[in-house]
C-alpha cells in the first residue's frame, strides 16, 4: 500500500471525476467510425437488404402465379383427359358398328357368292342334262334301229320315217322328265 500512496504522491493528485483528454480523443474516433458506417456501410447495406426483399417478394409473387398456373394446367389435363375417354369411347363405338357392318356386307357378298355359285352349279347341271340328252339320243337311236333291223331282219338306216319315229320317241322321254320334276 505504502507504493500505491507513493506513486500517488510522486504524480501529484489526480481527480477521477475530471474526464482524461484521451476520452475525447476516443470520443472523436467513435464519432468518426459512426459516420464512415452511416456514410458508407450502412446505404449498400439497406440497398442489399431493399434488393432482397424486392427479390423475395418477387419469389412469393412467381410462386403464386406458378401454383395458379399449375392448377389451370392441372385442370385443362383433367378437361382433355375427359375430352380423350369420350373420344375414345365413340371410336370404340364407331369400330363397333363399322365391324358390325362390314360383317353384315361379307355376310350378304358370301349370301350372294352361295347363289352365285348354286346358280352355275344348276347351269352347269343342266348343261351336263342337255350334253347326256343329245349324247344319249345318239346312242338310243342307233340301238332302237339296230334293234328294230334284228327284229325286222331288214335294214333301216336309210329310212326318213324310222328316223322320224325315233325321234318322237325320245322327245317324250325328254318331256317325262320334266313334268316328273315339276310335280315334285
Amino acid at each position: 500500500m505504502t507504493r500505491v500512496m507513493a506513486a500517488a504522491g510522486e504524480g501529484g493528485t489526480q481527480n477521477f471525476l475530471v474526464p482524461n483528454g484521451t476520452i475525447f480523443v476516443v470520443f472523436v474516433i467513435f464519432l468518426l467510425v459512426l459516420f464512415f458506417f452511416y456514410r458508407f456501410v450502412v446505404p449498400p447495406l439497406t440497398k442489399a437488404m431493399a434488393e432482397r426483399d424486392e427479390m423475395n417478394r418477387k419469389q412469393a409473387e412467381d410462386r403464386d402465379n406458378a401454383q395458379r398456373k399449375l392448377a389451370e394446367a392441372e385442370q385443362r389435363y383433367q378437361e382433355a383427359l375427359a375430352g380423350a375417354r369420350a373420344e375414345a369411347g365413340r371410336i370404340r363405338d364407331e369400330a363397333r358398328a363399322d365391324a358390325q357392318k362390314i360383317r353384315e356386307e361379307m355376310r350378304a357378298d358370301t349370301d350372294r357368292e352361295v347363289a352365285e355359285i348354286h346358280r352355275r352349279g344348276e347351269e352347269q347341271l343342266a348343261a351336263q342334262r342337255e350334253e347326256a340328252v343329245r349324247s344319249l339320243r345318239a346312242e338310243i337311236g342307233g340301238l332302237s334301229t339296230q334293234l328294230a333291223e334284228r327284229v325286222l331282219g331288214r335294214s333301216l338306216s336309210d329310212d326318213g320315217a324310222h328316223r322320224s319315229t325315233v325321234d318322237g320317241y325320245l322327245a317324250e322321254l325328254e318331256r317325262a322328265p320334266a313334268t316328273s320334276e315339276g310335280k315334285r
